[in-house]
Parts: C-alpha cells; structure tokens; sequence
C-alpha cells in the first residue's frame, strides 16, 4: 500500500530530525579521520626527514661576518638540509592546505626559532656537530608529539563511536518527537546516563593534553567544543518527555 503525502512528510521528519541529534557526532568522527590521516603523514615526513638529517655530515667551519651573504655549494650541508626538508615534511598532501608557510616558517614552528636560521637561503651558521645533536633532538620531539597526539584522537574516536551508536539506539526507539509516557522514566534514564559518562570522561585528560584543550583544538572549525553533550542537548530540547 502506497503510503499518503501525510506519512511520507512524517518520515521526512523524522529522518531530518534523527540526523540534525546526531550531526555533531558524525562531524567528530570525520573531523578525527582526517585528522588521523594528516597526522600519519606528518609522522612519516618527520621520520624520513630524520632518516635524512642522519646523514648529513656536520662541518666545523666560522660563521661570516654578520651581514654578509652566504656562499653555499651544491656539496653544502644546510643546502642538504633544505632539500630533505622540502621533500619530506613539506611533502605532505594536506601541507598547503593546513599550513602553507615558508620552509623557514615551518621549521622555526616545528623545532624553535634557533632553528629557522639554519634553514634560511642565506644563511651563515655552521652546521656543527653539537647543532646536528639538538636538530636531531627537536626532530625526535616533533614525531613524539604527533604520536602523542593521535593516541589522544585514537581515544577520543573510540568514545566517540560509543556513544554515536548508544544515541543511535535511543533515537531508533522513538518514532516522533514525542516520547510516549510509558517509555519516559527509561529515556530520561538512558538520556541522563550518557550524559554523565562522557561527563566522567572529559574530566580525565587525554594522554598529554587537558581535555578542554584537545576539544578545543580539535574541533575549533566547528560551532560547538563538544560533540557528545551538544547531540544530548539537541535531544533534550527536541523532544517532549
């Protein structure tokens, strides 16, 4: 049987409704996988870049005097250095896109400042052993802080998917808006629940970072810090319980 314009703008509805609760959630789990992806292939260019630094051979020689401009052979280790950096941490896809700064730019946010004058086209600083120690230091640092990093979108994309497939199972129970008086006590049970276990969870940091803060960072492109609470809230207002 044909179902009436009637029943068909219902189901409308309700399907429009089931996906604005669940949106913030959706988003999250997107906004996670692409950050996963970029940060795997920042990971790779810093270990190959790092592979790469290895190899160079370090050279004593003096600084020119201030002002003047560097001569640099093709044999030159900052030239060397220049070169594997471009062709690894540069290399990435999603570089120009999310960062789209200058080598020097890129390498005095990544290492330190100390740093970005190695790099510079022009510059005069010797690329000494004790120099090649502390790059390989700041090189080690940076891999560090994106493993750290994507632990904490490993956690946060397994809590998230928990909880996207239990306000999932809540919506599925209901086939409007309104919330049958029978069902009331259990869904505001299930409601409150949720609520409180990510509560719990965003009061734990995540790994190295203040939760607050990796929300924040995370999620800064988006009209809400916490996808989670503000599905609950949409549910909450939306429907009559």
């Amino acid at each position: 049987m044909a179902t009436t314009p009637a029943q068909d703008g219902a189901q409308w509805f309700l399907h429009t409704w089931r996906d604005y609760i669940l949106e913030p959630v959706e988003t999250a789990l997107t906004v996670l996988d692409e950050e996963h992806t970029e940060l795997a292939a920042e990971q790779a260019g810093l270990e190959e870049f790092l592979q790469r630094l290895r190899a160079v051979d370090p050279v004593e020689r003096p600084s020119a005097p201030v002002g003047t401009r560097g001569r640099q052979s093709a044999s030159d280790p900052v030239e060397t250095l220049r070169d594997a950096y471009t062709d690894t941490v540069l290399a990435v896809d999603h570089y120009e896109s999310v960062y789209d700064e200058s080598l020097v730019e890129n390498v005095a946010i990544e290492f330190g400042q100390d740093y970005a004058a190695l790099f510079h086209p022009e510059a005069n600083v010797g690329f000494s052993p004790p120099l090649k120690r502390s790059l390989v230091a700041a090189a080690e640092q940076a891999i560090d802080e994106r493993v750290s990093l994507d632990r904490a979108v490993k956690i946060e994309q397994e809590s998230i998917q928990e909880h996207h497939g239990s306000l999932q199972e809540i919506i599925d129970t209901l086939d409007s808006t309104v919330v049958p008086e029978w069902y009331r006590e259990t869904f505001q049970s299930d409601v409150t629940a949720l609520l409180r276990k990510r509560q719990d969870q965003l009061h734990s940091s995540v790994h190295r970072f203040e939760t607050h803060e990796f929300c924040t960072y995370m999620y800064d492109d988006q009209l809400w810090t916490y996808p989670v609470l503000t599905s609950l809230a949409r549910l909450q207002e939306s429907v009559d319980s």
